[in-house]
């Protein structure tokens, strides 16, 4: 979900790239070293280290301004979406009465595999046992859960054995994630530019401000998109005396707090799905959605 921290990442990756195109190590485009860091100016950017403002290194900060949040009130009701779709790496194989578990080579057990059964004795109508791979499963694990929910079944490693008279039939999915916004809200991010000198830093604050000129959407590190908008810009030479001169440059951003949820990729039996499937029943090989 979209954060202060993630969002401050983002806006500093994205004026690395757009002012630093040949890498951090090469400078900027303004011919200066140049570090980008979320929060403020320390101690040692202004003293006696490798890179500080008075050995000619440029520094742009990013900082949250906690008293301009506000929440976004709207009717969003608070609806569960479908986002992306991860393929199963876990997979079943049916025929007849027998059943094989399998894990791509390499893969992190994921998806989720089970078996409809039909013929069971003393069971009317149709069994089925459905399992949701975790990162700790293996095929033979797999097996036995699926196998344990089945009246007479067995599992032995990755094989399940039914009673003579059942039949089948593999069911095999991936998963999806669902997302919900929980809350959207508002805050203001102050991108400041900081030189030795005022040539430095209007040189830097005009290339800052470029970089973000045609940016109206961002996306951070985990999905999350967030409206970011220009708002004040002020010289503040307050520090000049002690050889410091910025530029704060206010951003009003707009993101949600949304959660993540991985479901199975398979659908319930329900209204507008025809007249074949009834409640209860899994729908396999919908092609998603």
């Amino acid at each position: 979900m979209a954060d202060i921290s993630t969002i401050s990442t983002t806006i500093a990756a994205a004026l690395a790239v757009a002012l630093c195109p040949d890498g951090m190590a090469s400078g900027a485009v303004t011919g200066r070293p140049l570090i980008i860091r979320r929060g403020g100016l320390t101690q040692a950017d202004l003293g006696d280290v490798a890179h500080t403002l008075q050995q000619g290194c440029d520094f742009i900060t990013i900082a949250d301004l906690a008293e301009s949040w506000a929440r976004v009130d709207e009717p969003l009701g608070r609806p569960w979406r479908m986002d992306a779709a991860t393929p199963a790496t876990v997979h079943i194989a049916a025929s007849d009465a027998t059943a094989t578990v399998t894990v791509d080579d390499g893969a992190t057990p994921s998806g989720t595999v089970g078996l409809r059964v039909r013929g069971l004795p003393g069971v009317a109508g149709d069994a089925c046992s459905l399992h949701v791979a975790t990162a700790t499963d293996t095929a033979a694990t797999i097996a036995a859960a699926i196998a344990a929910a089945i009246p007479g079944a067995a599992a032995s490693g990755a094989n399940i054995t039914l009673p003579a008279t059942a039949m089948a039939q593999a069911i095999n999915a991936g998963t999806l994630s669902a997302r919900c916004v929980a809350r959207r809200q508002q805050q203001v991010f102050a991108i400041t530019a900081w030189s030795a000198t005022p040539a430095g830093r209007d040189a830097l604050g005009c290339a800052m401000s470029d970089a973000l000129a045609l940016t109206d959407w961002l996306t951070d590190a985990g999905g999350s998109t967030f409206r970011i908008e220009a708002r004040a810009t002020t010289n503040d030479d307050t520090a000049m005396n002690r050889g410091i001169f910025s530029r704060p440059a206010r951003f009003l951003v707009t993101y949600d707090t949304d959660l993540t949820r991985v479901v199975p990729a398979m659908l319930a039996g329900g209204a507008g799905i025809g007249p074949d499937v009834t409640r209860g029943d899994v729908l396999l090989d919908t092609g998603g959605g």
